[in-house]
């Protein structure tokens, strides 16, 4: 037996061919079919899409950042614009304008993180419209405003939101919420990725 150039030439005249080639082009070949893979799940992203079936958790910790933009309360699921925060609103009988704070990976902040968030609500769309603080939640990790028992459907609620780690003199991110009912708090929600950022989806 000998072997001329990769082929095994057996003594009885039969010939194999050996292909280490092969071996050396099949982590490129597999990198290529996981790109492609991966780049086909995530142009299917789409906005306004609904969220979680009830039960559902933040993240899983392996999971990147900015990956899950559902709703974890039923309501409206933001990214804010430090690329840092995710927030979540929701509005609960008899009218009381809940926030979630989330960081990257939609984990919800600590009491005590939550607590250096600081911000307003107005109800309605027009600068005019009285401004009602947020105040820190009967839960723990989330910010409220009492809106009065007289909240009208629909109803938009504008909210100007001081995140963590922002500068005391920041201008305040300024985030809308549509309700058309007080929020199921079990149920999908709506989410809203941001426009400059294509493969981010609910």
């Amino acid at each position: 037996m000998r072997s001329i150039r990769g082929v095994l030439v057996l003594a009885s005249g039969l010939t194999l061919s050996a292909t280490p080639f092969l071996a050396k082009k099949m982590p490129a070949i597999q990198k290529e079919l996981v790109s492609s893979s991966f780049s086909s799940f995530t142009a299917q992203g789409q906005t306004d899409v609904p969220g979680p079936a009830p039960g559902s958790t933040p993240a899983a910790a392996g999971q990147g950042a900015h990956m899950d933009h559902k709703p974890k309360h039923g309501g409206t699921f933001f990214m804010a614009l430090d690329n840092k925060h995710h927030l979540e609103g929701i509005l609960v009988p008899p009218g009381t304008f809940r926030v979630y704070i989330y960081d990257d990976h939609a984990k919800p902040l600590k009491a005590e993180e939550t607590r250096q968030a600081s911000g307003t609500v107005q109800v309605g769309e027009s600068d005019d419209a009285p401004k009602i603080d947020l105040a820190p939640g009967r839960k723990k990790e989330t910010l409220e405003a009492n809106l009065g028992n007289g909240v009208k459907f629909p109803v938009t609620l504008t909210l100007l939101l001081h995140l963590p780690g922002m500068e005391q003199d920041a201008k305040p991110e300024l985030f809308n919420f549509r309700f058309a009912q007080f929020t199921d708090e079990r149920g999908p929600g709506t989410c809203h990725p941001m426009a400059n950022m294509p493969n981010m989806h609910c």
